[in-house]
This record gives structure tokens, sequence and C-alpha cells, in this order.
């Protein structure tokens, strides 16, 4: 979420201080923000489907298939996050007479955090429902989806006020609470030899196993991770390129910037559990539409007013310290239900994947949800990134106009999920009363290609 929201805001600075007015400076932006995701789309399958076949000793009388690459993971991230702080902000100012030796520094120290990321982040994950049963798994991912939201809130909120007086210790904070996590997992996750709900099979890799996928007769998880493709394509390319919108546009500070963003992390607080016990009572195809449902309209007001021209929005006021213009507080409001309809969404996607992927096949599905959110992320901001550049060349816009049709193209994703939803028919068990069998018990999920 940091990496986000700070680092297009100094590329783009750099594009401008450096050269000067840049042709694509939206696509060059998108594609640097996409590197990471290239690594996790190539990493995190791969490291997901060895986690699922990997049980290996780590501590005094502790075992585990996970933690192994937790334990080295984390460590490895946090000092690159560390290095990020110092080379991605200062590296402007000490490299002047080489900025482009400063550029390629840069990308590696961003390359190596990434990396470290992509190396725990499917085996995390996947613990939830190794040693949770797979009636509580939507309620257990929307209180992991909750935890992920106060880290979202640190990081839109306190890391900004943090950031104002020191960027380096702005970093070293975020990266003692990633050792802080390690230690509290470690101390308090046993992992279970024998795992629930799982049959032992043989192993799966990735390619035969997106390629059956594409083979079964019941297309429900086809249709659903499109669906995911599509939403966080929408998504990601909001999250990448609304701090260079409200830089622009607005005419907000960073930090301010981050805090209106922050809205929408808040409010996914406050509806992720009860969008996992709403799961329960309506299905988690109904809790996925209502969602979009809601994050269309929403966003769909925001591109109304980001285009039209109201100029009594455009006034300042001073708002909890913030200078801000009353089109950033009706975005905030806009934010705030998209944030809701964001819970709905994602709290219950990737139990359906776990369930519709196979029974021993958890980290392997994990992997494939990943692949095919990552591989938005990458599309997104590089395809729409360019578009706005054509539509700033087209219309002979001003610097930085070309963002204010960055909702409308989020908007069309959002709508195209939905769609895509609809031809869900199959979600698993809890909650959805077509998946059960006239007698009332489980329907068998067929396990993906061995």
């Amino acid at each position: 979420m940091i990496y986000n929201v700070y680092i297009p805001t100094y590329l783009k600075a750099y594009l401008r201080d450096v050269w000067g007015t840049v042709p694509l400076e939206t696509f060059i932006i998108g594609s640097i923000m996409v590197l990471d995701n290239i690594i996790a789309v190539l990493m995190q399958p791969w490291i997901g489907n060895i986690s699922d076949k990997t049980w290996k000793r780590y501590g005094p009388n502790k075992k585990g298939r996970r933690m192994p690459f937790i334990i080295i993971g984390i460590p490895i991230a946090a000092v690159f996050f560390i290095l990020v702080g110092v080379f991605g902000f200062d590296i402007f100012s000490n490299f002047q007479s080489s900025m482009f030796l400063g550029f390629i520094l840069l990308l590696l120290v961003i390359g190596g955090f990434n990396i470290s990321m992509a190396l725990f982040r499917s085996p995390v994950v996947s613990l939830m429902p190794d040693i949770v049963p797979k009636e509580y798994r939507s309620r257990g991912n929307g209180f992991i989806n909750l935890l992920g939201g106060i880290g979202a809130l640190v990081g839109l909120f306190v890391f900004p006020m943090i950031e104002k007086s020191n960027t380096l210790l702005a970093y070293i904070f975020v990266a003692v609470i990633l050792i802080i996590c390690l230690v509290i997992l470690y101390f308090s996750i046993k992992e279970p030899e024998e795992l629930t709900d799982v049959e032992k099979k043989e192993k799966v890799k990735v390619i035969p196993t997106i390629r059956e996928i594409f083979k079964r007769e019941d297309k429900s998880l086809v249709f659903i991770l499109f669906a995911i493709f599509a939403w966080f394509f929408g998504y990601n390319v909001v999250e990448t390129f609304f701090s260079n919108y409200g830089e622009d546009i607005l005419l907000m500070a960073k930090a301010d910037i981050s805090m209106i963003f922050g809205i929408m992390a808040l409010s996914f607080i406050i509806f992720a559990l009860p969008a996992g016990l709403i799961a329960k009572k309506i299905g988690r195809k109904q809790n996925i539409l209502t969602g979009l449902g809601i994050i269309v309209v929403f966003l769909g007001f925001a591109t109304v007013f980001s285009l039209a021209n109201f100029p009594a929005l455009a006034v300042r006021t001073t708002f909890i310290g913030m200078d801000i213009p009353y089109l950033a507080l009706l975005y905030a409001g806009c934010f705030f239900f998209m944030g809701i309809g964001w819970a709905l969404v994602n709290i219950n996607s990737i139990v359906i994947v776990w369930e519709l992927s196979g029974k021993d096949k958890i980290g392997m599905g994990t992997g494939i949800y990943y692949f095919f959110s990552a591989a938005a992320a990458i599309t997104g901001p590089v395809i729409i990134g360019g578009i706005l550049d054509l539509l700033n060349f087209g219309l002979d816009l001003g610097e930085g106009e070309q963002y204010k049709f960055l909702f409308l193209f989020a908007v069309i994703f959002f709508f195209i999920a939905g769609i895509l939803t609809f031809f869900v028919k199959k979600t698993g068990v809890e909650g959805e009363s077509g998946d059960l069998p006239p007698e009332g018990k489980p329907e068998k999920i067929e396990p993906l290609a061995e």
C-alpha cells in the first residue's frame, strides 16, 4: 500500500525534474510500478506449490510446510524495505552526476524487496485454510482482511505523519512491524501435520493445473478467475495513479492524498468481519455481486465529478489539518462506500477459488488466485497509463490533465467483473444452497489435474 501510494509521485517528480515534459509519462510510471507484480506472477504459484509439499523442521519441537518460507522471507523483506527508504528517495539528490546509475540501483532494491515478499506471501495466506475447517473460512478470511486493513491504515495514516519529519525513520518503523509479525507467527502458530479437509494427492504443476481448469465442464472457476482479473485491473489503476491525480488535479500534498485514499481502508476494516458473516446468510456470489454494485455506483459518481467542471468543488478548505478542495471530501465519501463494497468482494473471492481448486490444492489455489490478481496489476497500470497518455496527446490536455479520466476506466472494469460473476454457478458449500446435493451432504469438488 505504501509502495503504490508514494512511489508513483516520486517517479513523476523524477521524470519531470530530469527530463521535463515526457510524452509517455503515465505509461512509463505504470510500467515501472508493475515490476513487482511481474515478480509475483512468476514466483507465487510456484512457491505455493512447493509449500504444499514442504514439511521442514524450523525450531524446537516444531515443524511446518509454510513457516520455513515465512521465516526466510520476512527478515529479508524488512531489510530491503528500509533500503527502499534509503535509495528510493535520497537517490535523486545523491546521484545527480549519474542519474542512470541511481535509477538502476533503485530498481535493484525494489526488485529485491518484491522477490523477498513473493517468498512468503502464498505460504502465509495458505496458513489459515490449513488450520481452519472450510465452513469457517469465509469468516476466517474476513478476520485476516480485517487485520490487513489495519495494516493499510497504519501505512496510510501513521506512515505519512512519520514520513513528514523523517523518511528513513518511517521505513524503519514499517520494517520493525514486519519483524514483530514474524515473532507472533512463530510462537503462536503450530501447523498440523495432517491438514483439515485434505486428501493426499500426487504433485500438481502450475501450467497443467491452469489447463485443466479451462477443460472442466463447469466453468465457474474460469469465470471467477477472470472476474478477479477484471476487478483487480480496475482497483490497481486507481491505486497506482490516484496519488498523481491528487497532486496534479486536486493540488494536494502526498501525505494528505494518503489520508483521503485511506478512507477506503478504514471502511474495509469496519466491514471485513460482517462481510464474512453476510456470506453465510446470502451466499458468496450474492455477496460479491452486491459489493461490485456498490463500487460501480460510487466509482461512477467519482467519474462524473472528475470529468465535469464544478467550480464550487474546487474551492479549498481546511479539514483536520489538510488543505484540500471540497472535491477531495466528496471523493472521501465515495471511497468510504467503495471500501464496503471491496470488503464484500475480497473476503469471499479467494474462498471460492480454494473450494473449486480441489481439497488437496489449497496452496496451489492460492497461487492461481494471486496469478490472476497480479496479472491484472501488471497489465492495468501499463495499458491504462498508455491510454491516458494518448488522450493527453490527442485532446491536447495540460500537464497531468490526463488523470481526470482515471475513474472512468476503473468503473468499466468493475462493471465487467460483475457480468463475469453472474456466470459463476458454484462457489463451494457454505452459504450456497445450490451447491448442496439433495441429501444435504457436501458436494465433492473435482480435484485439479494430477
